[in-house]
């Protein structure tokens, strides 16, 4: 008769135990799916900030204003080196008076 009992308690307990672990299995689980669910959306959200940014630089508004910026800057070396030509021209010249 206590044996039966006995018998019964240890299985209650071993059911509860088994309980218990499947449990804290399934939390464990679902606290690895939050974190990797928080991941993808942190990747997501750099995806779009680099894809946003892709687009911004590579706009034909952007590309023309860099192209008109390096003409400026080309025509400036260019008008600098005449003038320079220019000055040593006139330079040689006054010294010949």
């Amino acid at each position: 008769m206590y044996f039966r009992f006995a018998a019964a308690v240890v299985l209650a307990v071993l059911v509860a135990v088994a309980g218990i672990a499947l449990e804290k299995r399934c939390l464990a689980l679902r606290r690895d799916l939050t974190r990797e669910q928080y991941r993808y959306e942190v990747q997501r959200d750099l995806y779009a900030r680099q894809r946003l940014k892709t687009q911004q630089l590579g706009a034909p508004a952007r590309l023309f204003e860099a192209l008109e910026s390096d003409r400026r800057e080309f025509l400036a070396r260019r008008s600098t080196g005449s003038e320079q030509r220019r000055i040593a021209n006139d330079a040689q010249t006054s010294q010949r008076q």
